[in-house]
């Protein structure tokens, strides 16, 4: 699973920017912050990350998803178990 830090631009139009809001706090896997007027940050936990961005922007109401940060765990580390300690391979 990827953690996405993201920041939603929505519509400047009042009632396309509620839509824009409404569909982001339904979005599976996403936690937003506080609105700063017509932007919104965002964590997204995704397995697909890339297909998820392209189903945010065109989302009613997103006029832009900027990617701030992408974390994708290396295979076979689990990301659970925090940072590896010095006497384990990392």
């Amino acid at each position: 699973t990827a953690l996405s830090s993201l920041i939603f631009t929505l519509s400047a139009d009042p009632a396309r920017r509620e839509q824009g809001s409404a569909s982001l706090r339904d979005f599976p896997g996403l936690t937003l912050g506080q609105p700063q007027g017509n932007w919104i940050p965002g964590v997204l936990e995704s397995e697909s990350p890339a297909d998820a961005f392209r189903t945010l922007e065109r989302l009613p109401g997103v006029e832009l998803v900027e990617v701030v940060y992408v974390e994708v765990p290396r295979p076979g580390v689990d990301v659970a178990a925090g940072p590896a300690s010095p006497s384990q391979p990392a």
